[in-house]
């Protein structure tokens, strides 16, 4: 009897388990089908490991906590060298809470390795191309989502005072309930922005001017206030968003300690792989880079074609102004010294949205990827000193972005309302001022910014979230919310969304996301500009002098530069460059030996000619290098 018992309860537990593999989100087990660091780690080695004859997997850089930031690059064993071919870099998990982006970038490499050799196009594009994928800039960050107590953090692990109270990581969220998650907690408050929905009690509306004083909530992210400074988890483990931490529109008055552009390892890390001179090779190695395709929450793919660049902002410290009556006393918050005179901004000289003459790549791109990916539409606020501005306004190639999980069609606006909730108007407490400073703080790390209009939608957009989790997540996702007897607040009820639900699709998803956005990654390779250089023709014009033409096409379905590259001056010019066989008896009737061409649009081309005085019989050798549109090709004539 006791041996068939445990049979039933091993059964049981068999189709638990089931149950939940078959669900989007095991409600316990939210990473499940993700990899970890260390599982991420050994993927990568064994990619490297097995396939030695197109991979390379190096590190780039260590993050504060030790972590390597893997770079695997993958290209055919055929043709030019790696360094020679034109390269597309792919990053994912910039964000530390985006791991969806981690996946995809490892499932790609997955795809190409296993592919390279049986299917003819990934094989074709390798033979031409390098691929270098980062699947994770922010590992640090990302170990949040595999966290015992979990918990969304877009930045990585460097402490920071976000509180500016003198003090580093000393308010971050508590597990008040147990749950394993750090979700909302919403108590009434005559002061609030928000009431329940009538219709669903799950559901926090914002408020209206006729709504009772006595249904009226604040919301604050779950925890207490542990420095006793009335400020909710303001100031918890710390980290920088490197999403919002590259040298384009980064802004100029940053707040805090070591705040400034590029001022965190991994941003660092990825910037120096891209730009790095290596003198054994006298070149910088990876300046072959023709594009760049992002994993992040920025999309300009599916949500609009070309960058718009946001306005930067940083965390502001909050005044509170007392008068100096009697009983009452003045103070501020901010540093000792902090001159709080207005100061006008400097006009910003950076380009903020994308060359006219760009516009056709952006388009085009766009559409194929929707057609590709099936992907129509994507949520995606206007970034702020990102990797996608970074990689087109200054290195000066296309830089491209996928939002690969967010509501989809009409269902655009932000779901980052549930933390920015109280930010939309001026409290009148204290501890309303908090709740504003602390939505603040948690926009900046995250690389997000509020606007009016995502908050009067904030209540939309979770309503449509909580279907998604209805009808398509099997009702796991949300947490009923629960009464809580709060130390400091009194009774609150704990709930909300789970955290990384609106962020990280379930984990059965990600191979379809692989499938597609590997082609994607293959035909945008395959648009690189490709500088041809037909035969050369020799005319002789008398005795001693002869007339040499050259034409140079580009026959790839990008320019050789964008208008953005011309502008910085970071693309290597296409170079044309003769040599005589006797200098002593060969020379130029007028011109030059060498002749660069900055940029040649698709489907254009370029004559060159020259007049040489030579005797007859002699070889000149022409050598055409195009560093990002094929390389070096070389011919020999003979003069006659």
């Amino acid at each position: 009897m006791k041996t068939f018992s445990k049979i039933i309860l091993i059964s049981c537990l068999f189709l638990l388990l089931l149950t939940f593999s078959l669900t989007g989100y095991a409600s316990e087990n939210v990473s499940h089908g993700y990899h970890d660091f260390q599982a991420l780690s050994s993927a990568l080695k064994q990619i490297a490991s097995q396939n030695t004859n197109i991979t390379k997997l190096i590190s780039i850089g260590k993050t504060l906590k030790g972590k390597e930031i893997w770079l695997l690059r993958i290209s055919g064993s055929n043709s030019p060298s790696p360094l020679e071919k034109q390269a597309l870099l792919i990053c994912g998990n910039l964000e530390g809470d985006h791991v969806i982006g981690s996946e995809v970038a490892l499932g790609i490499a997955e795809y190409f390795v296993s592919q390279y050799g049986k299917d003819d196009k990934v094989t074709k594009v390798l033979d031409k191309r390098t691929f270098y994928i980062i699947p994770r800039l922010n590992p640090d960050g990302a170990e949040f989502f595999f966290a015992k107590i979990r918990q969304e953090h877009a930045g990585n692990l460097k402490p920071r005072d976000e509180d500016y109270d003198w003090l580093m990581d000393e308010d971050g969220p508590e597990d008040l309930n147990g749950d394993g998650k750090i979700t909302l907690m919403r108590v009434k408050d005559k002061d609030g922005n928000w009431y329940i929905d009538e219709k669903d009690a799950r559901l926090m509306k914002k408020k209206k001017d006729d709504t009772p004083l006595d249904k009226l909530y604040k919301i604050y992210p779950e925890g207490i206030d542990d420095d006793e400074d009335e400020l909710y988890n303001e100031d918890g483990a710390g980290g920088f968003n490197t999403n919002r931490n590259f040298p384009h529109n980064f802004g100029y008055n940053p707040k805090g300690v070591g705040v400034y552009p590029a001022s965190e390892k991994e941003t660092q890390a990825v910037i120096d792989f891209m730009t790095r001179y290596v003198p054994e090779l006298k070149t910088q190695p990876h300046k072959n880079i023709c594009g760049v395709l992002l994993f992040s929450k920025f999309d300009n793919l599916a949500a609009e074609s070309g960058i718009n660049c946001g306005t930067p902002s940083f965390p502001q410290p909050q005044r509170v102004d007392q008068s100096a009556g009697e009983g009452r006393m003045f103070f501020s918050f901010g540093r000792r010294g902090q001159n709080q005179a207005q100061t006008t901004r400097p006009t910003d000289p950076q380009p903020k949205k994308i060359n006219k003459k760009d516009e056709y790549i952006f388009k085009s791109v766009s559409k194929k990827y929707k057609e590709i990916s099936g992907i129509k539409s994507a949520h995606s606020e206007k970034p702020a000193g990102s990797m996608l501005e970074w990689a087109y306004f200054q290195f000066g190639v296309p830089s491209f972005s996928a939002n690969l999980w967010s509501l989809r069609k009409d269902e655009q606006k932000s779901p980052r309302a549930k933390i920015e909730s109280d930010a939309s108007s001026k409290p009148a407490s204290s501890q309303a001022k908090t709740m504003d400073r602390s939505t603040v703080m948690r926009q900046f790390m995250s690389g997000s910014r509020p606007s009016s209009a995502s908050q009067d939608q904030s209540s939309d957009t979770d309503e449509k979230w909580l279907k998604w989790v209805d009808k398509e997540n099997g009702g796991t996702g949300f947490v009923t919310w629960t009464k809580f007897d709060h130390k400091q607040l009194g009774e609150v009820e704990i709930g909300g969304f789970e955290p990384y639900i609106q962020i990280n699709p379930p984990a059965e998803k990600i191979p379809e996301l692989i499938k597609s956005h590997a082609k994607f990654a293959l035909y945008l390779a395959a648009q690189f500009a490709e500088i041809k250089m037909d035969e050369p023709e020799i005319k002789k014009l008398s005795s001693n002098l002869f007339e040499l033409k050259i034409k140079i096409h580009n026959k790839g379905d990008f320019p050789y530069a964008t208008a953005m590259g011309e502008r910085t001056n970071n693309i290597n010019s296409i170079m044309v460059k003769l040599k005589f066989e006797d200098d002593k008896k060969m020379k130029l009737f007028g011109g030059s030996k060498r002749i660069d061409i900055q940029t040649l649009r698709p489907g254009a081309e370029k004559d060159l000619k020259w007049t040489i005085i030579s005797p007859e019989g002699k070889k000149i050798n022409i050598t055409l290098w195009a560093r990002t549109g094929g390389g070096k090709v070389k011919k020999t004539v003979v003069l006659r």
